[in-house]
């Protein structure tokens, strides 16, 4: 799976928000909020193809967490940004 090119990750104050950049009339009713955590998980793939399983190991690494909570989390998470077409499959 790969970000959704055409969303940018934008820091405004201290929350982080998934922004459409490449439209011509930027539309604020698709803007999405990310808590520390997804929003670092975003840096860490942007620009390049993930799996769960790399996700999963990102945070695992890097935070004080089990790999089946991780696993549970990153699931969640990969849920609600396919949804928001945020993640795309790759084709």
């Amino acid at each position: 799976m790969r970000l959704n090119p055409e969303l940018k990750l934008r820091k405004v104050g201290r929350h982080s928000m998934v922004v459409d950049v490449c439209s011509d009339n930027m539309n604020l009713t698709n803007v999405y909020v990310l808590n520390d955590t997804a929003a670092w998980l975003w840096e860490a793939v942007a620009g390049m193809d993930f799996t769960e399983d790399t996700l999963v190991d990102l945070l695992c690494c890097n935070y004080d967490v089990a790999q089946e909570q991780a696993r549970e989390d990153v699931r969640h998470l990969i849920e609600k940004l396919r949804n928001a077409n945020i993640v795309l499959d790759n084709v």
